[in-house]
């Protein structure tokens, strides 16, 4: 069991003072947040159930989420819009499972939420906050999402990335260069789904530093056959480059299997009033007519519905 001690209480009080910011959170939390300590037990806000999660604040995505109580609030949003009791989410390139805990909390024991994640330190955070929270519904794998069965080559995004935090893996070495390199097994996620019983996908979230080509191809028995509902995607066009892929081909790819693309405002001024809760984070989507009007690093939701981003996951 993983004995490491709870939140110090200088923590839970920056952590409160900076979640009643009006603007600058991100800016006090890595002031405050750089002054370090052991790592410890955190907790998610209770909108996102309220679970523990194994914190080091030298990493900045728990340190984030430790004092703001939220990472990536667009998609935060959209997925506690879309998720509900029952539903399945599978969440690829899972890191230390922040989505994951959210989805668990969102579809319930009833539900399913699998976390596939390449970094052997970061499934192991994954597996220790699970079994903490004692999430049944929660499954690790631990694998590279790709097109075939094997391994790949990756590496590390910060040489000084411990199993404690700065988890990140990367297969390309034009945007990440001194990480320790290792391989990883590979394999296509129809064949893990298949052998976990997992026939469709209420919602895909997916956030694996270029390798989404090839993952979106190991799903596309699912796709062709439109099992999967909605796609939340973060899309990493220079790694995408280095692989022979482009932002373009992975969307028109989608589109052929009929979905429809939405843009996700990544703006700082949206960032915070989302964050915040001062805006209605549909109000952050805008239908994608061009690949070229892509943000530098773009977050996309991809829905078969055809009356709207969200559709009858709007409550």
């Amino acid at each position: 069991m993983d004995v490491r001690p709870e939140a110090p209480a200088w923590v839970g009080a920056a952590a409160s003072l900076i979640r009643r910011l009006p603007r600058g959170r991100y800016r006090a939390t890595n002031l405050v947040g750089r002054g370090g300590a052991r790592p410890f037990w955190a907790r998610l806000p209770d909108d996102l159930g309220g679970f523990v999660f194994r914190c080091d604040l030298r990493d900045p995505i728990t340190r984030e989420v430790c004092f703001t109580g939220r990472y990536e609030p667009q998609e935060t949003a959209l997925l506690q819009q879309i998720l509900r009791p029952g539903l399945t989410c599978v969440d690829v390139g899972a890191n230390w499972g922040y989505f994951t805990l959210a989805a668990a909390h969102r579809v319930g024991q009833s539900g399913r939420a699998i976390a596939v994640e390449a970094d052997p330190a970061a499934c192991a955070a994954l597996r220790a906050n699970a079994a903490r929270n004692r999430l049944e519904q929660v499954t690790v794998v631990e694998m590279a999402a790709s097109d075939r069965r094997g391994a790949v080559e990756l590496q590390q995004y910060d040489a000084r990335a411990s199993q404690s935090g700065n988890y990140g893996l990367a297969g390309t070495t034009t945007v990440v260069r001194d990480g320790r390199r290792f391989q990883v097994a590979a394999g296509p996620l129809d064949r893990t789904l298949d052998e976990l019983c997992v026939e469709s996908i209420d919602l895909l979230k997916m956030d694996i530093e270029g390798g989404e080509a090839r993952a979106l191809a190991g799903l596309a028995q699912r796709l062709g056959s439109r099992r999967i509902e909605r796609i939340l995607l973060e899309i990493h066009p220079q790694h995408l480059r280095d692989q022979g892929s482009s932002a373009a081909l992975v969307l028109g790819d989608l589109r052929r299997h009929g979905y429809q693309i939405w843009a996700i405002d990544h703006s700082a001024v949206v960032t915070r009033k989302v964050a915040a809760g001062r805006l209605d984070v549909a109000s952050a989507l805008t239908p994608l007519v061009d690949p070229a009007q892509l943000e530098p690093w773009p977050h996309v939701l991809c829905t078969l519905d055809g009356d709207g981003p969200l559709g009858s996951a709007r409550f």
